[in-house]
């Protein structure tokens, strides 16, 4: 007890804790630079860094292109389509798609080349939004000189750099995550109603940035009514406002694509568990940067914080529980996250997907007031820091599942140090561009083609275009951003992966291949749907298993399915998607033709 209470502090103290620099370094940073000056710089200038770092890595990935087929589509005037004719939702970034689309629209640029800058404009706006809520949060009027901890951890991993552009919407990610915790730490019961409908729209957008980012907006809604605290009855009226436009994408795309997830959502079927792959792409993330050090470091400050709290005396102060609430969001929302990520099996791109919870975690101490404890955690992460930034890196591939640092990845492969247009991308010394392209010239002589893929740039087939398709040409390759470049707007992009081919992404899963494309499309398939009955097959091909193909995609599901993107969209087959749209997000189908053809026809 005669510890406890030597240790602690009288009320009057602690009420006024928060007015002084409890550390000498502290002290001597605010007698040098005021402290306003000095938050300026702490918020300010980690954004420039990954603004200077993200821009000297700039690139777009093959992911990235698939976007970029469906805005062109989009300015094209044929809808948000990968190919047309075929109602497919390739973009898993709701909002980042119709972004680019309009900011296209606005510049005629290449839109690859606008989703470097938009990615990298808004990660920095997200980090400058970070900054700014941690000040708010505190450092309130600019009473203390911050201490960074949190971007400490964040800024040096090079994953986060790596992402800013890609051509993905990790740039929109990071200023949604930081833009709506922004928004809760200005959250309190005098916020006007005006105020509160903003927060709640900004929150409720999370499923059309990316739909698993759904999970923060349900944490971050239920800590906005705690922050405001709502009645039942005004949380409904509210609830709707943050649901109404992920509600009203959803009906369309029920009605439009016939499903109820983005094509990539269902091709990766998140409810299922793949923990030791997922677990082997965390450690894939954390061993190269070491970054068991800095959690160690934050676990151990943590655990003082938690002692100091408890032997203190008295009630805490109704603002300490209201810290504590917006400081838990976050963290509880990136720790799901990151579970999440694990659980389906982690991707094939190294770090991608741990980038947002490690944000998320770091928001509450991105900058800290300043203490003992806080001085000596900034310091350990500063000489963990270094290193980081400068040397440390994960490896080009890993020999197991397959995962790769995709940004030197594209780097080599187009044989440039920044592959950020189509035109780089389009001009990759592959053999399947110029084979797509010199069947596009000959159409007129020899009758549109399909090109199908067999092994990366080593073997290819071609085949008669079935007739009833209205298309320049058909290719079929691994690489499904690179080959809608390749293959032109009014020609057939198939995907031999599903992540944009319906039929594919209805099918059975594979454990074999790497994460995010585990559902291959059996040759049988492709040749089935893109040719005539009787075309001509070579000796390697299975004339059983692409009979047994034909005849399954007459066959109940499947022929309905085929008929939900490519019939007419009428406004009858508008209302069938739309009720089917259940039913048939939840169709699967063996993978094997004959299989198939068992199952669907014959039962």
């Amino acid at each position: 007890m005669s510890f406890l209470k030597y240790t602690s502090s009288p009320p009057a103290e602690r009420a006024a804790e928060p007015q002084a620099p409890s550390s000498l370094t502290a002290w001597r940073i605010t007698r040098l630079v005021p402290p306003r000056s000095w938050n300026l710089l702490v918020i300010t200038v980690p954004a420039a860094v990954v603004l200077v770092l993200g821009f000297r890595h700039r690139w777009v990935g093959d992911d990235g292109l698939i976007y970029t087929r469906a805005v062109r589509q989009i300015l094209a005037g044929n809808g948000p389509v990968h190919n047309v004719g075929e109602r497919a939702e390739t973009s898993t970034g709701t909002l980042w798609q119709w972004l680019l689309a309009l900011c296209g629209f606005v510049s005629r640029q290449d839109p690859a080349v606008i989703a470097v800058a938009l990615g990298l404009v808004l990660a920095t706006a997200g980090l400058l939004l970070a900054g700014h809520a941690a000040q708010r949060l505190h450092s309130p009027g600019h009473t203390h000189a911050l201490v960074p901890l949190g971007l400490l951890v964040v800024v040096p991993v090079q994953p986060v750099w790596d992402y800013t552009t890609s051509g993905l919407e990790t740039g929109l990610s990071m200023a949604w995550v930081a833009g709506a915790w922004s928004l809760l730490v200005r959250t309190s019961p005098s916020s006007s109603k005006r105020f509160r409908v903003a927060v709640l729209v900004v929150i409720g957008l999370g499923p059309l940035v990316r739909p698993d980012l759904a999970v923060v907006s349900v944490i971050f809604l239920a800590v906005a009514f705690v922050l405001l605290r709502t009645t039942l009855r005004e949380a409904l009226p509210l609830t709707a406002c943050a649901a109404a436009l992920p509600a009203a994408y959803e009906v369309f795309r029920a009605g439009y694509y016939g499903i109820l997830v983005p094509l990539p959502g269902l091709t990766k079927d998140p409810g299922v568990s793949s923990w030791g792959r997922g677990l082997y792409y965390l450690a894939n993330f954390t061993e190269p940067y070491h970054l068991w050090m800095p959690f160690g470091v934050l676990l151990l400050a943590a655990l003082v914080w938690a002692l100091r709290r408890i032997t203190r005396r008295g009630p805490a102060p109704a603002e300490h529980y209201r810290r504590w609430v917006l400081c838990s969001a976050p963290v509880v929302a990136g720790l799901v996250l990151g579970i999440y990520a694990v659980k389906v099996g982690g991707d094939f791109m190294h770090g991608r997907f741990f980038v947002l919870p490690l944000l998320l975690c770091a928001l509450p101490i991105w900058a800290m007031p300043p203490s003992r404890t806080v001085a000596v955690t900034g310091t350990a992460l500063a000489f963990w820091a270094a290193p980081c930034l400068g040397l440390w890196r994960a490896p080009l591939q890993t020999p197991v599942h397959n995962i790769w640092d995709s940004h030197r990845g594209y780097q080599q492969a187009t044989r440039h140090p920044h592959p950020i247009s189509q035109e780089i991308h389009g001009n990759r010394p592959v053999k399947y561009t110029q084979l797509v392209r010199d069947a596009v010239a000959e159409k007129d002589r020899e009758g549109a083609q399909l090109v199908i893929t067999l092994a990366y740039n080593r073997r290819f087939a071609m085949f008669p275009l079935a007739r009833d398709r209205d298309a320049s040409v058909a290719g079929s390759e691994d690489f499904l951003g690179h080959s809608g470049v390749v293959v032109p707007l009014d020609g057939v992009a198939v995907d031999p992966l599903s992540l944009g081919y319906p039929l594919g992404a209805h099918g059975t899963r594979s454990s074999t291949h790497r994460a995010g494309h585990e559902k291959p499309v059996d040759v049988s398939w492709t040749i089935a749907d893109y040719t005539d009955p009787g075309v001509k097959l070579p000796a390697w091909v299975d004339e059983r298993r692409v009979a047994a193909a034909r005849k399954a995609l007459t066959c109940g599901p499947l022929a309905e399915l085929q008929e939900s993107v490519r019939a007419p969209l009428t406004p009858g087959r508008f209302w069938k998607n739309l009720t089917g749209a259940w039913d048939r997000t939840a169709l699967r189908y063996p993978h094997d033709p004959l299989e198939a053809e068992r199952h669907l026809c014959h039962r």
